[in-house]
């Protein structure tokens, strides 16, 4: 089963500052239970490393968002990166992020929104996604896992069904 997984928890330094965010557990838990993990970062494949930070914002009066990197509105660009990356992986059962990026949090801040909102690579995910900080314990990752298996047992009777 492959899951796609914010590159920076994979651990390549490849956030806004050139760092990381590697957590070698979860590398050992994806082998145990039989998971390929695939690196991937919106931001760095549009943009580089390093980068100037994105910030989200919502316009006054509107439901409208976006993403200010350096002056420049590049919301649009990351939604449609993501997009991208989950068409080219369209083998994947899930999505690992990480909280508080503009592209992989599933709970990110927005000025002027007074709430939080899902990132781009939750907002446009075909399959199950989870923050990494939420696979700390056994119990979150056994719930994970389960859903995966369920979204692939799912996938594998449409294609049946679907195919020609």
């Amino acid at each position: 089963m492959k899951v796609l997984v914010s590159a920076c928890v994979f651990g390549y330094p490849v956030r806004w500052n050139s760092s990381s965010r590697k957590d070698e557990s979860l590398k050992l838990w994806a082998k145990k239970v039989g998971i390929e993990l695939v690196p991937v970062c919106p931001e760095d494949e549009l943009f580089g490393t390093p980068r100037k930070p994105i910030r989200l914002e919502q316009i006054k009066d509107t439901e409208i968002i976006v993403g200010h990197m350096g002056g420049k509105d590049v919301y649009r660009t990351l939604m449609d990166k993501c997009f991208e990356i989950y068409k080219r992986d369209n083998d994947v059962v899930g999505f690992i992020g990480i909280s508080g990026s503009p592209s992989c949090g599933i709970s990110v801040g927005v000025k002027g929104r007074g709430s939080t909102m899902k990132a781009p690579m939750h907002l446009q995910s075909p399959v199950p996604t989870v923050e990494i900080s939420s696979l700390r314990s056994e119990k979150n990752r056994e719930i994970f896992l389960k859903r995966i298996k369920k979204h692939k047992e799912a996938r594998s009777w449409t294609t049946m069904f679907t195919s020609v």
